[in-house]
């Protein structure tokens, strides 16, 4: 039953419609998923370049806060004679003026000498001498050194520009900025805690900087940084570590060489991707499910007509024809059935037409073997009667006629078809007497018969074709000189059925005859012997006549071994007194 299933209809269509509702239901997650993914890394990308964008706009701000005053107080101190106490006066009167980000302004003379209004500035030597590098190298610009750890005003980024009478540069304008404070408020601008900023000056160093990393994750990526700022890198940068990917935003500040650099983790941006697959998964799970619903039920509501038909086919294949497929469907399932319906019917006909037909023809047979038996029978008899008058035996002549008489009445009557075994018994004993007259009493009959069986009705002329047989093919062929013997005999067996029995002690039958002894082919009519003896026809003749009557479960059944003997056994149902066959 297993091996079979991979072959039912149910199963191909239920196999077909689950793999087609799986097929659209993955190709649409999975274009869903891919839109989805790419418009959220767009969308990411677009608040990332957002961020930077203000991010830039305010470091400008804060940069053009600090450059434009220093500029004019650089003026007013190239207008002084830079001494100490002059330049102290002017640092005195502007001293808030690049307020709130300024860690106090101070002036650098050649000497190296620091002049501010509050002493409080310690700057390192070889940073002083980079600033006066830097003033020499672009005396215009805005310069910056940085950061460093001051040690009374924590982590600042000094910011100068050169003081210059004529071309002559006469000193530096330097102030520190609060690189924390700048820090926080460039890093408070972008509320997603999971980008990180970074901003580099022109010799790569960072000034402020927000990781959002373990340390192992930013010492992998930091060297892939320092390669797109020296590369001059400008866009959306992918970058790797540890099996991560991450994008990378690199953006400029427009008046200075610095560069802001923001940079995300992919998977954080794909966060809300990997809920919705989730939930995907869900609804995905939600539909296969669906699916095997829907394809069991739509298998169903296709298999069972077919199912119901087969079933229905199976059971008339056993040989019931009176079933029908009972479908109240109007599709197409419905006209097989009707279709169905109506070859059956048309069967019906034809086995009944079939079955009127052989019943006629078994009865033209009867007929036929009544007839044959009348010339045939009257010439023995009455070359018997002869013998009888040869012999001075004219006593018995009478008997002879009587049974005659008789039998001719029996065999010719016009009866019923069927007869009480009682009525066939009594017919066999007169043929069976005129058959002794004519061989002299070379056999003897046995009757063992119980009484039950005496009513028990079977078709007429059963025992005396079978008899013949015994007569003609068994004991008269015998040259050993052995006094025949033939039992009649019978029973009813434990199915309910009549077993009677025809047994001789003849020459038996050899097994080729034996074999084709009820064919019918092998006793049909030729051209060369259109009218076979009454023996060679009357074994398959009675044979026919109760399978016909009874079913193919009844018969003859012959058994004979060679210089043995032949039994010959006749099985029909019990039928006693008016019951009748389905047949009749």
């Amino acid at each position: 039953m297993t091996d079979a299933l991979p072959h039912k209809i149910r199963f191909k269509m239920f196999i077909v419609i689950v793999a087609s509702m799986l097929t659209v239901v993955l190709s649409i997650s999975t274009i869903a998923f891919r839109y989805i993914t790419n418009l959220l890394t767009e969308k990411q990308m677009s608040q990332m370049e957002s961020y930077a964008g203000r991010q830039s706009d305010q470091l400008e701000r804060i940069l053009s806060g600090v450059k434009t005053p220093l500029a004019e107080l650089a003026g007013k101190l190239a207008e002084t004679d830079l001494s100490e106490g002059a330049v102290t006066d002017v640092l005195r009167m502007y001293q808030y003026s690049i307020y709130p980000f300024s860690r106090g302004m101070f002036f650098i003379s050649p000497d190296r000498s620091i002049y501010e209004s509050v002493p409080a500035t310690r700057i390192p030597e070889h940073l002083i001498d980079e600033l006066y590098a830097q003033a020499h190298a672009s005396w215009q610009s805005l310069q910056s050194v940085g950061p460093y750890e001051s040690p009374n005003k924590g982590l600042v980024l000094t910011i100068s520009v050169a003081v210059n009478q004529g071309t002559e540069t006469r000193g530096i304008l330097a102030a520190d900025l609060d690189l924390r404070a700048i820090n926080e408020m460039i890093v408070g601008m972008i509320p997603d805690p999971s980008i990180t900023t970074l901003v580099f000056n022109a010799d790569g160093r960072p000034l402020i900087s927000a990781v959002k990393l373990r340390q192992d994750e930013y010492a992998s990526l930091y060297p892939q940084i320092r390669e797109g700022l020296q590369q001059g890198s400008f866009g959306m940068i992918p970058l790797f570590a540890e099996h991560n990917e991450y994008i990378a935003l690199f953006s400029g500040i427009g008046s200075q060489d610095w560069q802001l650099v923001n940079f995300v983790k992919k998977g954080d941006i794909l966060a809300p991707v990997e809920r919705l697959q989730l939930y995907t998964l869900y609804v995905g799970l939600f539909f296969i499910l669906l699916s095997f619903v829907i394809a069991f039920f739509l298998a169903r509501y296709i298999d069972r007509p077919i199912s119901g038909l087969m079933m229905q086919m199976r059971r008339i294949q056993k040989g019931n024809l009176k079933l029908r497929v009972d479908s109240s469907r109007k599709d197409e399932f419905g006209t097989l059935a009707d279709s169905f319906n109506v070859m059956l019917d048309r069967i019906e006909e034809l086995i009944d037409d079939k079955l009127l037909i052989e019943k006629t023809k078994k009865h033209y047979e009867l007929r036929a073997l009544q007839a044959q038996i009348n010339p045939h029978f009257l010439y023995n008899t009455l070359n018997s009667i002869n013998v009888l008058v040869d012999l001075k035996r004219t006593d018995e002549i009478a008997k002879v006629l009587h049974a005659l008489v008789h039998l001719l009445d029996y065999s010719m009557g016009k009866g019923e078809e069927l007869t009480p075994l009682a009525g066939e018994l009594q017919g066999l004993r007169h043929y069976v007497y005129l058959q002794q007259i004519r061989y002299r009493n070379k056999f003897d009959v046995r009757y063992e018969i119980d009484e039950d069986l005496l009513a028990c009705r079977l078709p007429k002329l059963t025992l005396q074709p079978i008899m013949e047989n015994a007569i003609f093919h068994g004991i008269k062929e015998n040259r050993m000189g052995e006094r025949g013997v033939i039992t009649v005999g019978g029973e009813i067996e434990n199915a309910g059925n009549v077993r009677l029995y025809v047994k001789d002690n003849g020459i038996g039958i050899p097994p080729k005859k034996l074999a084709v002894l009820l064919d019918p082919a092998a006793s049909a009519p030729t051209p060369s012997k259109p009218f076979p003896r009454y023996s060679s026809i009357g074994l398959h003749n009675v044979h026919d006549r109760i399978k016909l009557q009874f079913g193919d479960a009844y018969g003859l059944k012959i058994e004979s071994e060679e210089g043995q003997g032949t039994c010959v056994e006749i099985r029909f149902p019990v039928l006693k007194g008016d019951e009748k066959t389905d047949e009749q």
